[in-house]
């Protein structure tokens, strides 16, 4: 894995914990500073290498909307709410007639070529985790318009990964009951194999 990748995983990891210590503590400066510097390292990631032209324009563009807003739980609300149904949405456009479904498109990578069984499990799994972050998403944005801040911060930044967690190994597990005839791995080896997956090799 490469430095910006690398950094790019631990800047998102930091950021549901940077925006709850702002919801508990009423300091959201820290979570508008891990939001500009994500927004910096996707913008400068190119094919070539790393632009610091656009990395730089992002980051302030981020800061400009935090200081033009009077409360700055109102930009920190949309990058959850934009993973929820951005997911969602790549899950379910995969399935579209004459596309590969994504769950499918990663087993292929990893696994080489499927057989039929394989391939109807792969695309049911694509459904479901289309219709999960879906859910997801709209109890997010249900906490966000009826509950407290605590609430929704609890649920979207701190539990909402960890049911993602729990239905990746659920799902793990699943498959290696119904798909036996695919390669034996631990689910760390899995979730190894997965990292090492450029995201750019999933499109079709």
């Amino acid at each position: 894995m490469s430095v910006a990748r690398r950094a790019s995983v631990l800047l998102l990891i930091a950021y549901p914990v940077a925006v709850h210590y702002g919801v508990i503590f009423a300091d959201y400066g820290p979570a508008v500073l891990v939001l500009a510097a994500i927004a910096g390292m996707l913008a400068g990631q190119r094919p070539g290498g790393f632009r610091v032209l656009p990395a730089l324009v992002a980051v302030l563009l981020v800061v400009l909307v935090a200081r033009a807003l009077a409360d700055h739980f109102a930009l920190l609300l949309w990058p959850p709410l934009l993973i929820y149904f951005g997911l969602a949405m790549l899950f379910a456009l995969s399935l579209l007639p004459g596309r590969q479904a994504l769950v499918t498109r990663i087993a292929t990578l990893l696994d080489g070529e499927l057989d039929t069984a394989a391939l109807r499990y792969t695309r049911r799994v694509t459904a479901a985790w289309a219709l999960f972050l879906a859910l997801l998403g709209m109890i997010s944005l249900g906490l966000a318009c009826c509950g407290s801040r605590e609430l929704w911060s609890l649920f979207t930044n701190l539990l909402g990964y960890g049911l993602i967690l729990v239905f990746f190994a659920a799902e793990f597990a699943l498959r290696r009951r119904c798909l036996p005839q695919l390669p034996r791995r631990s689910f760390a080896g899995f979730m190894a194999a997965m990292v090492r997956l450029d995201p750019r090799s999933w499109r079709q």
